[in-house]
């Protein structure tokens, strides 16, 4: 059932961004489907996904990070992003690059964050480094560098 939910009041150290993409995430489906209640509990009314895009249509009087009218792009930890307006930490936005339109924006925080975590926190890659992934696909695969046989990932 839809219904209509109000905009969310923000707190001080808060930013409410207006909604234009999100991205379906595997999370999101399983989470829809019942299958993980046990671990991925659906407390109704329920909003979901995770990975969005959009504009900030207004902050909290502590933030300083951005504007109202900045194009962002972000993952909401409690999920959300299918409604028309989300409440977010500025740690987790980042400001959308002009090359990308919103719908690409907005797949980009969940894949990119699983290839940083396995090779810099898993992996723990560190500068001078080298490692070589094979058969980086999927989501994940466009945020390493491309070389034939594999992907060199060099750290900086």
């Amino acid at each position: 059932m839809f219904a209509d939910v109000p905009a969310p009041a923000i707190a001080r150290d808060e930013i409410l961004v207006k909604i234009k993409s999100t991205a379906v995430n595997h999370l999101d489906l399983v989470k829809a489907s019942g299958t993980a209640r046990q671990i991925l509990p659906i407390d109704l009314p329920w909003i979901p996904e995770h990975e969005y895009s959009g504009v900030v249509e207004q902050i909290g009087s502590d933030v300083t990070v951005c504007a109202p009218g900045d194009a962002v792009f972000g993952v909401s930890e409690i999920g959300g992003a299918y409604a028309e307006y989300s409440d977010v930490k500025p740690s987790a936005i980042a400001r959308k690059p002009s090359n990308l339109s919103f719908e690409e924006a907005a797949s980009v925080p969940v894949a990119a964050q699983t290839a940083w975590q396995g090779i810099f926190t898993h992996g723990h890659l560190e500068k001078g480094q080298t490692i070589l992934i094979h058969g980086g696909a999927g989501a994940v695969g466009p945020y390493r560098r491309t070389r034939p046989h594999g992907t060199v990932c060099r750290a900086r």
